[in-house]
């Protein structure tokens, strides 16, 4: 009795490994950029003029634990006025891109963009302003020899913008 041929195994191709090991390596880096990244684009952001709670927070590192409290208590409100933010030009987006488009609705949704940047500066300063406060004397006097100033070329383009 002859066997039937059977069929040679498979060798799994070269490519097909090759590619899989790209992939895993590709997750483990997407892993890494997340992980690395966090929450921190929720976190308030140094401003040009480098007063912020972090800038504080790295001139006097002894009070890190308060400032941390701070930026902690801060937090939730910062989300809502960022989101709010958010809502109010996606908002004006839409009114500027509706196919019925009203100059009064639009230069009302831009006012409501305007108050929300307003109210998100208004919260971020004064979480800096808690975070100054938490400084002794000297500890302020040492910041304020190191907090970045604003140049003449800074003001005057802010000067031109209005």
């Amino acid at each position: 009795m002859s066997e039937a041929p059977h069929a040679p195994a498979r060798q799994p191709s070269v490519l097909l490994i090759v590619s899989i090991c790209l992939n895993i390596a590709l997750i483990a880096l997407i892993a890494i950029a997340m992980t690395r990244v966090g929450a921190r684009h929720f976190e308030p952001h140094e401003r040009k003029g480098g007063l912020s709670a972090q800038a504080v927070m790295r001139a006097a590192p002894a009070e890190e634990s308060k400032i941390r409290a701070i930026i902690e208590e801060h937090r939730p409100r910062l989300r809502q006025l960022r989101g709010e933010a958010m809502r109010a030009r996606a908002e004006s987006y839409r009114l500027l891109t509706a196919s019925d488009f009203n100059a009064q609705d639009y230069a009302n949704s831009l006012a409501a963009v305007q108050a929300a940047d307003a109210a998100l500066e208004r919260e971020v300063t004064e979480m800096a302003a808690q975070s100054v406060a938490t400084l002794t004397p000297a500890e302020r006097a040492d910041f304020a020899k190191t907090v970045k100033r604003p140049d003449k070329k800074w003001l005057r383009r802010l000067m031109r913008g209005r």
